[in-house]
């Protein structure tokens, strides 16, 4: 449903700022958890793990591209479930005593 070339310009490309225009495209969440009667009764617990997962990973670690690397290839697979293929980037710690923590979940 997010590739149809009907509701989609260039439905194939990553272009984040198709909606964020004044005449944007729709949102695609409101395609991909259905509709009406048959929408996704866990659409709002996805979304919500989702974002909580993303925001713990983001106090603890600061994410960046490899210095090494001028620009990321992000060539999604395709499938039932698609990602993006391997590219290297720059994990490291936010806080030093987000080792302690990291430590302490480990030894749980």
């Amino acid at each position: 449903m997010n590739h149809d070339p009907e509701v989609y310009s260039d439905p194939m490309s990553f272009r984040p700022e198709r909606f964020m225009d004044p005449n944007p495209e729709m949102d695609p969440p409101e395609a991909c958890f259905g509709f009406c009667r048959r929408i996704c009764p866990g659409r709002v617990l996805a979304d919500a793990s989702v974002f909580i997962s993303c925001a713990m990973v983001l106090a603890v670690f600061n994410i960046s591209k490899d210095p090494e690397d001028s620009f990321i290839v992000t060539d999604p697979s395709t499938g039932i479930i698609s990602h993006p293929s391997v590219f290297k980037c720059s994990i490291s710690l936010h806080l030093d005593r987000a080792v302690a923590l990291i430590q302490a979940d480990e030894r749980r």
